[in-house]
């Protein structure tokens, strides 16, 4: 502990923020990234606050990394849970057939629209904002639309 002390303790977190990266490399899911990044967190703390003793130190990234691995779950899980949906509408071809009404105008053949929370690329001809289209066909991301 006095090796440690001696050179400073924001050497040990970078060391072990390093490691951290090197496994979640290796595992490539997402748990060990966060938990490196409250490594370099405790680290960046230690450097300025020296004082800190290493138990609190090791006590502060415990929290932090349970709270980065929790924020990084839920966004993960999220973001799965938007793009099921998508494939699901994807797979029963949901909005060909359907009318829309164009929230912004399709210029150079372009547009972009939200439709139930997942934003689609309109594809078709210029319109203005406001005009009615129908959807024929349908890709992922996108929608190819004609005047209706």
């Amino acid at each position: 502990m006095d090796y440690l002390a001696q050179f400073g303790y924001y050497w040990f977190w970078f060391g072990l923020s390093m490691v951290l990266l090197v496994v979640e490399a290796v595992h490539g899911r997402f748990l060990f990234l966060p938990a490196s990044v409250a490594a370099v967190v405790v680290g960046i703390l230690s450097n300025f606050y020296p004082y800190v003793a290493f138990p609190i130190q090791i006590l502060f990234f415990v929290v932090a990394s349970g709270s980065f691995i929790w924020m990084t779950r839920s966004f993960l899980n999220e973001r799965a849970a938007k793009m099921q949906q998508q494939q699901k509408i994807l797979e029963q071809r949901s909005y060909v057939g359907q009318t829309l009404t164009l929230v912004s105008p399709i210029e150079n053949g372009r547009a972009t629209q939200d439709l139930n929370g997942m934003v689609w690329t309109l594809r078709g001809q210029d319109s203005p904002a406001g005009t009615q289209v129908k959807v024929v066909d349908m890709g992922e991301g996108w929608l190819k639309v004609e005047p209706d």
